[in-house]
């Protein structure tokens, strides 16, 4: 089964045109619905995607979706090419709605859907002199606002979206994520990686897993300065560099404990963590279970 397999909360708050657009992009997909209609030109739901590879044609409609909770590397499209990111809970993703959107993810992700008519959100951006194509800036990649992310979740809420509180609710989402758009522009002057370096120093990081691996190294590899370079790689990533690293070493040491017979202290050399007690920690605070559970639910 594709797409949405369940949903927890759903609101309409528009007319029966809002919800045409919408049951074209996404109902097919999914197993259950529930649809309130007010007439307010904005939806606020709570879906979930298990793993799987997405995509979906425009929407017509602008879509704001918050991680609410899954944690893993994902493709992600939002309508200016594939990239490749490490998503978590409290990460933003906004897409236009003339994008069409693609997502692949290996682990389930629950998330908070937030979408507004072309209408609407024109009319609210046109009070700062704002049109939708200045939002462009923010759907390149996954971003964090956690003023954003709390209204986002707070609009789930039936009474909340059906009360005077919505439109104002949503008039603030939509001038914040103005501001976080013009921020994201006015940072455009300084170097980024370009997807060439950034390919080469992922090719380091999985040939040299088993390494100590320094932001000075990597930095040398994108012929960047090392306070520049750390800035760059988590605009890229939305992760630190330590953090990408530790994480990759992770993933390396889940594939040896599912694909060979070595004990629990050559994975965790070969994967680079210090020692073995060090991998069983951070194995299982990232993914929720200690290296033998891991090999046993494999034997």
């Amino acid at each position: 089964m594709s797409g949405l397999v369940r949903l927890s909360r759903f609101v309409i708050a528009h007319s029966g045109a809002m919800a045409a657009r919408f049951n074209t992009a996404y109902v097919s997909s999914m197993t259950a619905i529930h649809v309130q209609t007010i007439s307010r030109g904005y939806a606020a739901s709570r879906v979930y995607y298990p793993a799987g590879d997405y995509g979906h044609p425009p929407a017509g409609l602008l879509q704001l979706r918050l991680v609410r909770r899954g944690s893993s590397y994902a493709e992600i499209d939002l309508g200016q090419g594939l990239r490749h990111v490490f998503t978590r809970p409290g990460d933003l993703l906004l897409s236009l709605p003339n994008s069409p959107t693609r997502f692949r993810i290996d682990d389930g992700r629950d998330l908070t859907l937030l979408q507004v008519t072309p209408e609407l959100a024109s009319t609210v951006l046109a009070e700062s002199g704002a049109v939708l194509d200045d939002l462009v800036a923010l759907t390149e990649m996954p971003f964090r606002d956690s003023l954003i992310a709390e209204i986002c979740r707070r609009m789930e809420e039936f009474d909340f979206v059906d009360g005077s509180l919505g439109p104002r609710a949503l008039t603030l989402v939509i001038g914040l994520l103005l501001s976080c758009a013009r921020k994201q522009v006015s940072r455009t002057h300084r170097r980024v990686l370009t997807e060439r370096r950034f390919g080469e120093i992922v090719r380091y990081i999985n040939n040299h897993i088993s390494d100590a691996i320094t932001v000075e190294r990597l930095a040398g590899i994108a012929g960047m300065p090392t306070r520049q370079f750390s800035m760059a790689f988590r605009e890229a990533t939305a992760l630190p560099v330590y953090q990408y690293v530790l994480r990759r070493r992770v993933e390396y040491a889940r594939d040896l404990l599912t694909s060979t017979d070595l004990g629990f202290s050559e994975v965790a050399q070969k994967s680079g963590f210090s020692h073995q007690a060090h991998m069983n920690r951070v194995v299982k605070r990232l993914l929720g279970r200690t290296p033998a559970q891991i090999r046993g639910s494999h034997g």
